[in-house]
């Protein structure tokens, strides 16, 4: 099914339903799975849909922003200290999960959509975002060091491309249509990604919707994989098995020659 046809459809459900509500935000994804194998190089979503309300699109007062989170991982970050005359990784914040991938899409840049509480509210932008430390393994050098070891979190994932801000991200092309693309870039996980979008009007979220898309890996790499983790005792003989049989082989390679 093309995206035009899926936009025209998700559009006559729209207008079908917009009688009855105030307010309604429709979406849909070009790919709601995306296949992973070890050529993988990156992908691109194109995210497309179309909101009414009892009165026209002003761009002075309706704002969308979609947010792509993906699965929760946990990640430690370490800080060296002088002790004892030698530096040691002896500070530590620990979290039992932080989502291994985040990109914010808007329409104009957040702090101009709303107020921090509200964005603090629904977790829109790298700021608000929500980690969960591990309070019993955290050794900070004082009481606000959290915020330094929270904010080295974003700043390395926003390194290796998995923290994405895109301020203007969100284009419209039409009376409340719009569409966004979103980049992936080749170190995703696999797993569970949530499409959030959210529908402002004056600075207040009045309309939001949800949709999953999957990372899953395929091809020999991923049965290999597969394989190894759920019989790690006979992946392990077979790779002894293949060392020992690879060795043999060059030796006897070799001596003919």
């Amino acid at each position: 099914m093309s995206i035009i046809f899926k936009l025209f459809l998700s559009i006559l459900l729209f207008v079908g339903t917009s009688s009855v509500a105030k307010a309604d935000l429709v979406t849909d994804l070009s790919e709601r799975r995306i296949d992973i194998n070890s050529t993988f190089t990156g992908a691109s979503l194109l995210l497309f849909g179309t909101f009414t309300e009892a009165f026209d699109y002003d761009p002075k007062r309706h704002d969308i922003v979609i947010t792509v989170k993906g699965p929760n991982k946990p990640m430690i970050l370490r800080k060296k200290a002088k002790k004892g005359g030698i530096w040691i990784n002896y500070f530590r914040e620990e979290y039992m999960e932080i989502p291994s991938y985040y990109s914010v899409l808007s329409s104009r840049p957040l702090e101009d959509i709303s107020d921090k509480p509200t964005l603090g509210k629904y977790g829109l932008g790298t700021s608000f975002l929500f980690f969960n430390p591990n309070l019993n393994r955290q050794r900070l050098p004082d009481e606000k060091a959290w915020l330094d070891f929270r904010n080295a979190a974003v700043r390395l994932k926003k390194e290796e491309k998995l923290y994405i801000d895109q301020p203007n991200g969100v284009k419209f092309v039409g009376n409340g249509l719009f569409r966004a693309n979103v980049d992936f870039p080749a170190n995703v996980d696999v797993g569970k990604y949530e499409v959030s979008a959210y529908l402002f009007r004056d600075g207040n979220m009045i309309f939001e919707e949800h949709s999953p898309i999957t990372m899953s890996k395929f091809g020999f790499s991923n049965q290999l994989t597969q394989f190894a983790h759920n019989y790690p005792w006979t992946h392990g003989f077979a790779a002894v098995l293949f060392a020992l049989f690879s060795g043999w082989l060059a030796a006897v390679v070799f001596k003919r020659k």
